[in-house]
């Protein structure tokens, strides 16, 4: 932490040497979230899709979801289009996905 409690936009952190503006990574419009999942087997690429939607559902009462299923070379491929009612939501969701 930098001594000078008067710091300004160009400090850098000296945790990470970056320089952010927390609007600049958190806008308020953003609650869209788009996963996308593949694989050979159509069962499998469902399965773990709706892992996924599962989660959202239990954690966000008003999150829409929509899902399209699509037939590809490499075989299955799923989208998944979460809409958060606002962006914490999103960024909750999000920051939990590695333990889903």
């Amino acid at each position: 932490m930098s001594e000078d409690k008067n710091t300004t936009e160009a400090d850098v952190c000296e945790a990470c040497g970056t320089i952010v503006e927390l609007g600049s990574v958190i806008h308020e419009d953003d609650i869209v979230l788009v996963l996308p999942f593949d694989g050979a087997d159509q069962a499998g690429v469902k399965k773990l899709a709706q892992k996924y939607i599962d989660a959202a559902k239990a954690r966000f009462e008003t999150v829409e979801i929509n899902q399209e299923d699509s037939v590809t070379e490499q075989g299955f491929a799923c989208q998944v289009t979460f809409t958060f009612e606002c962006t914490a939501e999103k960024l909750i969701f999000e920051m939990g996905l590695s333990a889903i």
